[in-house]
């Protein structure tokens, strides 16, 4: 199995500016000023060894994450702005397919992407998507209606199911066992824990941890528990989720951390970034939360807490693997 990052974005999408591709051309440029090019790979090597803040971006779509699998079954989670770079990606001679569709809640970050889904145009293919909220189909209905969108739902050709299921429920697609659980968030928001052939994904954006996540048997440690490869909303720092963000549904990369070792996952990808926050704004907030994360845990006794083997920043493209 394995994640592929198709949106990393919160909130909203946040394409990088002229100015931005600018000051990182610049930056690239003066950092290489010693450097010797003799051919295109000198030049893409050293492009290799550049922080990501400078030879890319964190922040472009939001929400919507491939989980691939031996079944080959077609799984996203969300339909943010990065499910349109996943059509893209459809070879156009694959014949009709069948694409399950997970949605964490109903935010316009979470499903705006929809009405630019190609496949739903297609006749002879079939999207089952699942939640857990009666509204989706309205929603996902209303954002196509005039004046928002040109073009109405009633245009997508393909078969289009929804299946909405009570909290706790669980799926089952082909091989993959996908467990469920509710999170702290305005209007909630599930995580999915996607298993397949002992291997795990979870997928956990926008949810809060609030004091109880300090519990010594706070549920979703037992729901991240051995995970390959947990994704975890990260948007905040861990001032501004305790305070002035404080009940708006999100995380921070401290509590990832921390989480994430208690739960003894071996790659944790922190997802969901503020679009507010520059590129080596996100990087200096990871950096310091790695610093105060190794200072915290001395303070608590959790056992034996073990820190992921891998951590990611997510951005579009970065794939994965359990």
């Amino acid at each position: 199995m394995k994640a592929i990052i198709w949106g990393s974005c919160g909130s909203l999408p946040s394409p990088t500016s002229s100015a931005t591709i600018r000051r990182k051309l610049s930056t690239a440029l003066w950092t290489a000023r010693e450097q010797l090019f003799e051919t295109q790979e000198d030049v893409e090597h050293y492009i290799d060894q550049l922080p990501h803040s400078t030879q890319g971006t964190y922040k472009a779509n939001t929400s919507c994450v491939q989980i691939t699998n031996n079944s080959g079954e077609i799984i996203l989670c969300d339909a943010g702005t990065g499910i349109r770079d996943y059509a893209l990606s459809i070879d156009p001679e694959a014949g009709p397919q069948t694409y399950h569709i997970f949605i964490s809640h109903l935010h316009w970050d979470h499903i705006q992407g929809f009405p630019f889904f190609a496949p739903a145009y297609v006749p002879g293919n079939r999207i089952i998507i699942h939640g857990f909220h009666q509204e989706i189909e309205t929603t996902l209905r209303k954002q196509m209606d005039a004046p928002c969108f040109p073009v109405p739902f009633e245009a997508m050709q393909a078969t289009i199911e929804f299946d909405i299921q009570e909290d706790g429920a669980g799926f089952q697609i082909g091989d993959v066992a996908v467990q469920t659980i509710k999170q702290q968030h305005p209007g909630d928001s599930w995580g999915y824990r996607f298993e397949e052939a002992g291997k795990s994904i979870v997928y956990s954006t926008d949810s809060e941890h609030g004091p109880e996540a300090q519990e010594a048997d706070y549920s979703f440690v037992q729901f991240f528990k051995h995970a390959d490869v947990l994704i975890f909303d990260g948007q905040y720092t861990f001032e501004q989720a305790s305070n002035e963000k404080r009940n708006w549904g999100h995380s921070d990369h401290l509590t990832a951390i921390e989480l994430g070792a208690r739960a003894k996952v071996s790659r944790l990808v922190i997802f969901h970034h503020e679009p507010a926050h520059s590129d080596r704004e996100i990087e200096a907030m990871h950096e310091q939360a790695i610093v105060e994360c190794e200072a915290f845990s001395q303070t608590l006794d959790y056992g034996e807490a073990v820190y992921p083997k891998q951590l990611y920043l997510a951005y579009d493209g970065l794939t994965v693997e359990t």
